[in-house]
Parts: structure tokens; C-alpha cells; sequence
């Protein structure tokens, strides 16, 4: 392992950091630490591709080079700010674990690690095998590294009636280009197009999703054993875990990108931090670069925080006056709507018209047995599923109110 492809994780990584906990300003509550390290990672990340993707278009092999220097000038600001600007602790003090619950904390971590080797393994075993990996998502940035600078991408279309050989297409032409630039950051920094190498961040961003949400449940409250179960069985779901050994989607960034702006967003309900909620928005505006399906989680994740901060009277009053508006549009020919990520979407009777997607048939599918049977009884059956029920009816113990 080269230096440089070191520095691509550690510089990231430590940047980061640095934003996690100068918005939070500093180390305030119990898993403040852990929170910062995971969130940290993978805005590090997110935030080096972006960086890439504006200084390195002519020179894909130095993007490592020509990003790390901005990078390290905001990692430097940031932990600057984050000395300057910390807080005293909120909740100074913490009741030690009884001897049972901390021999089951290390047995879980030991546990979730060498989960994570056994992923890391599996990743670095092979180059990009998914079909849509290499059929799509990783089409662009291994062209771009290996004609040395950015070339850009058409539809079939345009692509037949353009003469021009500098032009290309592929299947998911216009998606968004953040992952692409993140990946040519890791093959840079590794000197070559080396596929596992580049494939492994996928466990180190399962790793900074275990490693955000123990963090983040810690500081909402939840006590150490039971923060470290919830953190083991999340990491233990086999579709995160597939996405983590089988590299190269994107979904698991989208994932993770919503699960942290959902638990930045709780820690904001719960304990007013506005450094929280910069941080839950960081993350849900990064949805739609990631991919375009981010555009409809990112609204999902912005009607929900509108109707958090309103009255129950006003939620209801919102949604019914919402629904009755786009009714009346629907029946006088429907309506154009713009969304981040996606453009301007056409909204009629029985049809949705993407730009990007097309048209997507509107009418209901008889899919809920598929769905209860797919979470439930079938091979990739995960125990989170039959304790969702049990955590909703005692999530008043799971979250008990804050200490003086």
C-alpha cells in the first residue's frame, strides 16, 4: 500500500472530522467522538470527490494531487474551529457499565470487526463484478482516469448523430457524477486503475455507518450495550451487507448519507443543536449528487423535517391542503414541479414524467405480500424486521429523557 493511497483515506477522514466537531463544537455529549469519526468519513469522502471534480477535469491521474492541498487547507480551518469555538460538555457524567453488558459490548465490537475484514476481503478478492458496477457506474471514471481528462457523456441519440470521437455514451449517462469522481480520487492516489482497491471504500463507508449511528444513538441517550446491539445488528442487514462486499453501487452512499441526515435531524429535535442539523442537511443535499433517485429522498427527508417543527393540528391541516392543491391540478391536466437532481417533473392522472427517467406509470401494485415475505421468510430474513414493532412500543426506554 502506497503513502498516497494512505493519505486518501486519513486526509478525508481527518477533514471530515474536523467539520463533524466544529459544528458540534467539540466533544459534548457521550458519543459525540464516535459520531464524528463515522459522519466524518464519509463526508470527508464526498467532499474529497466534489474537490476533484472541480480542480482535476484536465488531469484525472493527479486529481490525489491537485485535490489533497485543498482538502487539507479545509481540514485544517475546520479543526482550527473546532478548538476555537468548543463547548463544555453537556453530560459530563457517564454511569460505568455493569460487568455483563461490557463483556457483551466487546464481544459485539470484536464481532462487528471481523465482519468488516471478512467484507474487505471479499471486496479486494476480485475486480468490479456487479453488473451494474461495471456496466454503469464505474464506466465513466475508468475512462476519464485512463484518457487522462474528463470526456463527456450523451444520450445514444446524440451520441449516433455526433461525428465528434471525443464524445461518449453509456447506460446512466446523466447520472450524477459525485461517485465517479470519488473513485478516480482513490486511483489516483493509488498511482493505477486498481479496481479491489478502489472497491474497499465501499466497507469503509458500511464501517463509518456503524461507527455514526452507535455514536449518534449514544448522544440521543441510549446506553452503551444496547447502542452497540443496534449498531451490530444494523451492520449485520444482508443487503448492506451485499452492497459492501459486491462494491460498486451506489446505493449504500445514498443509504448512508440518509440514515445520517435522519439521525443528525433526531439530535436536533431532541437537544436543539444547530451544528446537528447543518450537518443532517450536508448530508441530505449530497443525495442527488449521489444518484438520482437522491432527488425523491431528499424530499422525503424535507416533508418529514417540515412536519416535525409543525403542531399535529398544522401537519394535518399542511398535508390535507397539499393533497386537495395537487388534486384540483391533477384534474385540470397536472402540473410541473421542479426538483433538485431531477429538473422539472411533469405530475398527471396515472403518470409521473421524468426528464432523466421517463415516464413512470402510476396505478397500484399488488406488492405488499412480496415485500412481507421478502423481510420476513426468505433467505435474507433479518431479525431488525420482527423487532421494529417491539422498539416502536418501547421506544420511550430505548430514548429515556435527558439527565440534569
Amino acid at each position: 500500500m502506497s503513502m498516497g493511497y494512505l493519505l486518501a483515506w486519513l486526509l478525508p477522514w481527518a477533514t471530515g472530522t474536523g467539520i463533524c466537531l466544529a459544528l458540534n463544537r467539540g466533544r459534548r455529549r457521550p458519543g459525540d467522538l464516535a459520531a464524528a469519526l463515522g459522519a466524518g468519513f464519509l463526508l470527508g469522502i464526498l467532499l474529497a470527490g466534489g474537490l476533484a471534480g472541480f480542480v482535476a477535469p484536465k488531469k484525472t491521474a493527479e486529481a490525489f494531487a491537485r485535490t489533497a492541498p485543498w482538502l487539507a487547507g479545509i481540514g485544517m480551518l475546520a479543526w482550527a474551529a473546532a478548538i476555537a469555538f468548543r463547548e463544555r460538555a453537556v453530560m459530563a457524567g457517564v454511569a460505568p457499565m455493569r460487568a455483563g453488558w461490557r463483556l457483551l459490548w466487546l464481544l459485539l465490537l470484536a464481532a462487528i470487526l471481523l465482519r468488516l475484514d471478512i467484507l474487505a476481503s471479499e471486496a479486494l478478492l476480485r475486480p468490479t463484478f456487479p453488473w451494474d458496477a461495471w456496466s454503469a457506474w464505474s464506466v465513466k471514471p475508468k475512462s476519464w482516469y485512463l484518457l487522462g481528462h474528463y470526456a463527456p457523456y450523451v444520450s445514444m441519440q446524440q451520441w449516433l448523430a455526433d461525428p465528434d470521437l471525443a464524445v461518449r455514451t453509456a447506460a446512466i449517462w446523466d447520472y450524477p457524477e459525485l461517485l465517479a469522481w470519488i473513485e478516480i480520487w482513490f486511483a489516483s492516489a493509488a498511482g493505477s486503475w486498481n479496481e479491489p482497491m478502489i472497491n474497499v471504500v465501499w466497507t469503509g463507508v458500511l464501517g463509518a455507518i456503524g461507527l455514526a449511528s452507535y455514536g449518534q444513538w449514544r448522544a440521543l441517550g441510549v446506553y452503551p450495550g444496547l447502542a452497540m446491539l443496534l449498531a451490530y445488528g444494523l451492520l449485520s442487514l444482508p443487503l448492506l451487507d451485499a452492497h459492501a462486499a459486491l462494491a460498486g453501487y451506489a446505493d449504500i452512499w445514498l443509504a448512508a448519507s440518509f440514515g445520517l441526515a435522519v439521525l443528525g435531524w433526531l439530535r436536533w429535535l431532541r437537544h436543539g443543536e444547530r451544528g446537528q442539523l447543518a450537518l443532517a442537511w450536508m448530508f441530505a443535499l449530497s443525495m442527488p449528487m449521489i444518484k438520482l433517485e437522491g432527488a425523491v429522498w431528499l424530499i422525503v427527508f424535507a416533508s418529514v423535517t417540515l412536519l416535525g417543527v409543525l403542531q399535529r393540528r398544522l401537519r394535518w391541516l399542511l398535508v390535507a391542503a397539499t393533497l386537495a392543491l395537487a388534486a384540483i391540478l391533477v384534474a385540470l391536466g397536472g402540473f410541473r414541479l421542479p426538483i433538485l437532481g431531477l429538473g422539472w417533473i411533469h405530475v398527471a392522472w396515472g403518470e409521473l414524467v421524468i426528464p432523466a427517467l421517463g415516464t413512470l406509470e402510476l396505478h397500484w401494485r399488488s406488492v405488499g405480500s412480496a415485500m412481507l415475505s421478502g423481510m420476513l421468510t426468505l433467505p435474507n430474513w433479518h431479525l431488525l424486521w420482527y423487532l421494529v414493532p417491539v422498539g416502536i412500543l418501547m421506544r420511550r426506554h430505548v430514548f429515556p429523557p435527558d439527565r440534569p
